[in-house]
C-alpha cells in the first residue's frame, strides 16, 4: 500500500527545487543580459583588426629634374627639365567603366590596422609624367654624329615631319658639350614621357588621430598620416633624337613618401578622404629606345588625392 502521507510531503520538496533551478537559470540569463548591456557598442575609433579599402584619383606635381641619357655612342643629360601630369577629361565612359579603371590617374590601398590606432598599408599610386615640350634647357655631354644620322632612318611621324621643316635643328646636339648650350626640346630631340604609368608601389605605416566623433561615436573627421617607400614601375614611352618606342613595364626605380590627409568617417563602414604625398623618386634604370639604351632620372613629386572607401 503507497503512504499517501509520504508522497504529499516529497511533492513540496520536488518542486521547491524546480523552483531553485528555475531561479538559477533566470540568474544566470539576467546576469548575461546585463554583462551585454554593459559592453559599449562599437564605435569609429574600434578599429584593431580592421581592413580599409581605397581607390580614389589624384592631380600630380613635379620638380625639376636632371635627365641623362646613355647608350652606344652617346652619354649626356639635359638640365633642370619641366614635367606635368596627364589627367584624363571626365567622361563617364573612362571613370564610371570598370574595364578602363588604369586609364585616369588613380590610386588603391589597403590598410589593417593592428591596433585601433596605427596600420600598415599598400598600393599603388599610378601617376603619369610628361616632358614639356618645346622647353628650352641646357645639356651637356657626347652625342656621336653617327647616332643621329642612325637614328634619322627610323624616325617617328612627329619627329619626321620637325626635322623635314628644322633639318639643322637636331644637328645642334652632335659633339660634345660643356653644359652652356641650350635647346628647345621640340619632337626631334625628345618625346619622354611616363604614360602608362609612373606607377609607385608602396608599403606605409601611418596612424589615425580622431578629430571630432560624433555624440552616437558613428561618425567623425581624423587626421591620417603616414610615411613608407617602395619600387617604381614605369612604362615610358620615348623619343631620343627622333627615334625611340613605347616600351614594356618595367622595374625603373624607388620612391620614398609621405602622406597626411583629413578623413570623414560615417556609418562607421564608409569614408572619404582628401589628402597630399610627398616624396622623392629615384629612376634609375628607364628603358628608352631599345637595347642597351638607358635614362635616368630623379624628382620630387605631390600628389593631391580625393578617395572614398569601406572598412571590413
Amino acid at each position: 500500500m503507497y503512504n499517501l502521507y509520504s508522497l504529499r510531503i516529497k511533492r513540496p520538496f520536488v518542486s521547491t527545487k524546480h523552483k531553485f533551478y528555475v531561479l538559477i537559470v533566470c540568474l544566470l540569463i539576467g546576469s548575461s543580459i546585463t554583462a551585454d548591456e554593459n559592453v559599449a557598442p562599437a564605435t569609429i575609433h574600434d578599429k584593431k583588426g580592421n581592413w580599409n579599402i581605397q581607390w580614389g584619383y589624384n592631380r600630380d606635381y613635379y620638380t625639376q629634374s636632371d635627365i641623362n641619357f646613355r647608350g652606344p655612342g652617346y652619354n649626356y643629360s639635359l638640365k633642370s627639365v619641366d614635367a606635368r601630369d596627364k589627367p584624363e577629361s571626365f567622361k563617364a565612359d573612362v571613370y564610371l567603366n570598370p574595364t578602363k579603371f588604369e586609364i585616369p590617374q588613380y590610386n588603391l590601398k589597403f590598410s589593417y590596422f593592428f591596433t585601433d590606432r596605427f596600420f600598415l598599408s599598400f598600393g599603388e599610386d599610378h601617376m603619369k609624367y610628361v616632358v614639356t615640350q618645346g622647353q628650352p634647357v641646357k645639356y651637356s655631354g657626347y652625342i656621336d654624329p653617327g647616332v643621329i644620322a642612325k637614328n634619322q632612318m627610323a624616325l617617328s611621324t612627329e619627329a619626321a615631319l620637325f626635322i623635314y621643316l628644322f633639318p639643322n635643328h637636331v644637328q645642334e646636339m652632335a659633339g660634345y658639350h660643356g653644359g652652356d648650350q641650350t635647346i628647345a626640346l621640340t619632337p626631334d630631340i625628345l618625346k619622354y614621357e611616363h604614360t602608362d604609368g609612373l606607377n609607385y608601389l608602396f608599403l606605409d605605416f601611418g596612424w589615425i588621430t580622431p578629430l571630432y566623433t560624433s555624440s552616437d561615436g558613428l561618425s567623425g573627421l581624423s587626421l591620417v598620416s603616414s610615411i613608407g617607400g617602395g619600387p617604381v614601375v614605369c612604362r615610358s614611352d620615348v623619343r631620343v633624337l627622333g627615334k625611340g618606342q613605347n616600351n614594356n613595364f618595367h622595374l625603373s626605380g624607388y620612391g620614398v613618401s609621405g602622406y597626411v590627409a583629413t578623413r570623414y568617417e560615417f556609418s562607421r563602414t564608409y569614408f572619404l578622404e582628401f589628402g597630399g604625398k610627398g616624396g622623392y623618386i629615384d629612376l634609375t634604370d628607364v628603358l628608352t629606345t631599345g637595347g642597351s639604351n638607358r635614362a635616368s632620372q630623379n624628382f620630387g613629386f605631390l600628389e593631391l588625392i580625393l578617395s572614398g572607401g569601406i572598412a571590413i
